[in-house]
């Protein structure tokens, strides 16, 4: 067994749906021996029910480095030429066409992270391969470019994070100002000595004018 294998597992959603949906058909079913309409509903419940059971039932998908295997079924990386998906977002169905004109359709009826995983796994693994009628290299050179403008516009939309309340920047503001008054008083007094502390202009021109 290959190391570092990714398995991909149906979701019980379906399972469950499936339930709840044959409960109601069986409900639809007692009514209808008084309202013979309500087997029209029943019907439609059986219906649902049976194609719920069957995404429930389909096999195990794994990933490898080499390989990866649908059921029984592997299928070599170098073997995937191309790989078209359907319009549906869950479940995932893939149409993949294979070497020698073969190809196998994928159902994956798996959660909306694990759907995005498994497809991001395949096309990252499928050297090879075309995506919806895009080559490898063009698709993730894209898909990269992308994601790196997702990244950069999230990071400028990004409001600087504040480490003080208004108030506290208000109290350092004047806290800075009470030490810049100060270092100014203090350089002052060590230039005119410290017996002559007079910063008026009106001082400094009479000064000047005895000498």
């Amino acid at each position: 067994m290959e190391p570092n294998v990714e398995r991909f597992l149906p979701s019980r959603f379906y399972a469950s749906v499936g339930w709840a949906a044959l409960t109601g058909s069986l409900v639809c079913v007692l009514c209808a021996f008084r309202a013979p309409y309500a087997f029209i509903p029943a019907v439609l419940c059986i219906l649902t029910a049976t194609g719920l059971f069957w995404l429930a039932a389909r096999p195990l998908i794994s990933v490898g480095e080499t390989q990866f295997t649908i059921g029984e079924r592997a299928i070599a990386w170098r073997e995937v030429r191309e790989i078209n998906r359907s319009r549906f977002l869950s479940p995932l169905v893939l149409q993949i066409k294979l070497t020698n004109s073969r190809s196998k359709v994928l159902v994956y009826p798996g959660e909306p992270s694990r759907i995005e995983l498994l497809l991001a796994q395949l096309r990252k693994r499928s050297h090879l391969a075309t995506f919806d009628g895009v080559p490898y290299r063009e698709y993730w050179h894209w898909t990269n470019l992308e994601e790196h403008e997702q990244h950069s516009e999230a990071s400028a939309a990004t409001p600087p994070v504040r480490l003080f309340t208004p108030d506290d920047e208000a109290e350092i503001e004047r806290l800075f100002q009470t030490l810049k008054t100060g270092g100014r008083l203090d350089s002052h007094t060590h230039t005119n000595g410290p017996h002559t502390i007079d910063p008026s202009p009106t001082s400094g021109a009479k000064t000047s004018g005895e000498d």
